[in-house]
């Protein structure tokens, strides 16, 4: 289980990180916990960080920016490059979403 720290109790909680593909054109990735929807983001102590409270995904999600490839293999080798400094890699796509990617430690 994956943990963050909730920055308005500063208690450690559960979350499930996910990416969500920001723009139709899938090079923007958000950062963002499963179960509440709200972004996420690395501390500068190197842990999660959230707001379940007053979060915004747009303006609190860590993003992967720059994300590209000529096909889907290649897109995903570019999305695990670069979530791999968050030690991360792309899980199942979520189907019914049809946005977003669960992620696995790498």
């Amino acid at each position: 289980m994956t943990t963050a720290n909730n920055v308005n109790t500063n208690k450690t909680i559960d979350i499930k990180p996910i990416v969500i593909e920001q723009s139709d054109a899938c090079d923007v990735l958000l950062l963002a916990d499963a179960t509440t929807g709200k972004g996420i983001w690395m501390g500068s102590d190197l842990e999660w960080q959230i707001d379940p409270e007053y979060g915004d995904l747009d303006t609190d999600a860590d993003k992967i920016e720059d994300v590209y490839g000529a096909d889907e293999d290649e897109w995903e080798a570019a999305a695990n490059a670069k979530l791999a400094e968050y030690g991360l890699k792309l899980g199942a796509f979520d189907e019914k979403a049809g946005d977003r990617y669960e992620l696995v430690e790498a």
